[in-house]
């Protein structure tokens, strides 16, 4: 009896020894989060209270389906978590992607600095418990660690670590797994294969400007968001482009987004009422860097 006793009560010191250890992480984690939503909490508020105003002018102008756009970010925005709300930049109308973008840059200026200490925690906690000789432990920082690094390049728009496009719950069907097909001048198939990852000289669709880049679907898909990467590994470049969607197979091209006139860099997020389509064309004009236009990854919801 006594050896089982002591049996049971050592594997009972393991066990919180180890929740102990875990908790650890638990409780940085725990505390990052809070202060995120401390810094935020503030500004997610204001932005709230002027997509509300925003949605009201729009419906008291008539303009219906802008203000219906207006209210889905403002409901994307209240059940967001974290830094999630600082995902997506709707293209139209004018007026929310100005609202979005303020609230956008103002957030990320205070967020970044908490990102920062958490990221620094994070080693810090890795390499004392490396020290110690709890390698298990060390690992599920180590994991933490490059997963939170992941979510922020993928968010400012440089790849990151991840293989795959980050999915949102709703299926893209710009990838060649759900039998979309791409045209491009170079390397078309990197625009539908998932895979974020690109350095100087592969992993993204390419072509001299003015070029044409070219998604379609097997059939018509029901798309309300089309997001794509733009090369910019240089993180300084910026691109013009226009973008167009065609309903049906020889149908016209329509224009929904025109960045002739304002350059862009990263990741082009647009938003509008989902539609049936076809097919999906961006036409690259020019870029500040050379005489070429690359894009990584397409990606439609």
């Amino acid at each position: 009896m006594n050896i089982i006793f002591l049996t049971l009560f050592l594997v009972s010191v393991i066990e919180i020894r180890g929740y102990a250890q875990e908790s650890d992480l638990d409780r940085l984690k725990a505390g990052f989060n809070n202060k995120i939503d401390e810094v935020l909490n503030p500004l997610i508020k204001r932005h709230l209270q002027s997509l509300l105003n925003l949605e009201k002018t729009l419906a008291q102008r008539q303009k219906l389906e802008d203000a219906l756009l207006v209210r889905e970010e403002r409901t994307r925005l209240s059940s967001a978590k974290g830094t999630a709300v600082l995902l997506g930049l709707p293209d139209a109308p004018s007026q929310l992607k100005t609202l979005v973008s303020r609230f956008q840059r103002e957030s990320l200026s205070l967020v970044r600095t908490w990102e920062s200490k958490y990221d620094k925690a994070l080693m810090s906690l890795e390499t004392r418990l490396t020290k110690s000789a709890k390698l298990n432990e060390a690992l599920l920082v180590k994991k933490e660690l490059k997963s939170f690094r992941d979510k922020i390049a993928l968010r400012d728009g440089n790849g990151g670590g991840d293989t795959k496009s980050e999915k949102s719950g709703k299926v893209d069907y710009a990838l060649a797994s759900e039998g979309a097909t791409a045209k491009a001048q170079q390397s078309a198939e990197s625009l539908i294969d998932g895979d974020l990852r690109h350095s100087g000289s592969e992993g993204f669709a390419w072509g001299s400007y003015p070029s044409e880049f070219i998604v379609t679907f097997p059939k018509n898909r029901k798309i309300g968001e089309i997001n794509f990467l733009l090369y910019d590994k240089d993180r300084s470049r910026k691109y013009a482009y226009q973008l167009f969607v065609s309903r049906r197979e020889g149908g016209d091209w329509e224009m929904i987004s025109d960045h002739s006139e304002k350059p862009s860099s990263g990741w082009q997020k647009h938003n509008f009422a989902p539609t049936s389509l076809k097919k999906i064309k961006i036409l690259g004009l020019f870029n500040t860097a050379n005489k070429n236009f690359q894009i990584v990854e397409v990606e439609a919801r």
